[in-house]
């Protein structure tokens, strides 16, 4: 006898997961939004409390964030296309002159 799970061919979360194309780059494009957004409240809250102003505090955290997603953003911009292949002697971007 097959039970309703077995008559299912549903794909896993894990099946799901490895089917969203560029799931790294978009968990730490979220996740640097949410801590510079969290950054920027909790100096706001520092600000209205003491009356300190936590600029300084403020410039590194977001200058982390910020280096990071320049860092993904140039990991994306900088790949090599999977389809073209290197020759040997040959450099990329370099055409051969007939």
């Amino acid at each position: 006898m097959a039970g309703k799970r077995e008559s299912r061919e549903e794909p896993g979360v894990l099946a799901r997961l490895r089917a969203v194309p560029h799931l790294f780059a978009k968990c730490i494009v979220i996740h640097c939004v949410v801590c510079g957004t969290l950054a920027c409240w909790y100096a706001l809250r520092i600000l209205s409390r003491t009356g300190r102003d936590p600029a300084a505090l403020l410039g590194v955290i977001l200058a982390f964030f910020g280096g990071e997603l320049l860092l993904l953003c140039l990991k994306t911009v900088l790949k090599e296309k999977p389809n073209q292949t290197k020759e040997a002697g040959q450099e990329p971007g370099k055409e051969d002159e007939p």
